[in-house]
């Protein structure tokens, strides 16, 4: 059986059918994504670290004759708890950006316009793309997490699929969600605010 049957078939027994075409600001969206809203005890870790510091560095000043340093010692050793605070801050908030020249060192390519395909039916999902194919059931995914525009799905807990809402081919993006939460159970994650539906009459 050719590719472009198969491609048929699986689109024919798929309850959903979705097909992503990636590109750096989708990839740069996962990146963030996953520092804030998935790796998140580092992201707060640095959040709060910074925060500790920088009011010991006040406290310093506030009450700098009650410590042996002295006032300049305390000044100096205030602006430097302040300087190591704003740096954890900034370790917090700045994400990893799509690497082009790595990627083509990995790949051989530019791989930020890989395109995926994505078959679900009520057992299990196949990831489809140049490279090959992934399939896990349901049972065995990592985890999906759902962002505002995206659908991530976590085949292990370093490997992450990105799948476009707005991409569908067959089915609703609505009755995937309810569908996909139904089969994920606790390992669907949901990281946004979903609109509510319109009632149909």
């Amino acid at each position: 059986m050719g590719k472009e049957n198969i491609k048929k078939q699986r689109e024919k027994e798929a309850r959903f059918v979705n097909t992503t075409v990636m590109s750096e600001e989708i990839i740069n969206k996962f990146y963030k994504f996953y520092a804030r809203r998935v790796n998140r005890f580092d992201f707060y870790s640095f959040l709060i670290c910074g925060l500790l510091l920088i009011i010991i560095a006040i406290n310093f000043l506030i009450h700098g004759n009650e410590y042996f340093l002295g006032i300049v010692g305390n000044i100096i050793t205030s602006i430097i708890l302040i300087g190591i605070g704003i740096c954890f801050w900034m370790s917090a908030f700045k994400t990893q950006k799509y690497d082009k020249k790595s990627m083509v060192k990995i790949y051989s390519e530019d791989i930020s316009n890989l395109l995926n395909d994505y078959y679900f039916d009520n057992s299990k999902v196949v990831i489809v793309n140049k490279y090959g194919e992934t399939e896990r059931v349901y049972d065995y995914l990592e985890a999906i997490y759902e962002a505002k525009d995206y659908y991530y799905i976590f085949t292990t807990k370093k490997n992450c699929h990105i799948m476009r809402k707005d991409s569908f081919k067959k089915g609703r993006e609505e009755d995937f969600h309810k569908f996909i939460k139904e089969r994920m159970g606790k390992n669907y994650k949901k990281r946004c605010i979903r609109k509510k539906e319109k009632e149909v009459d």
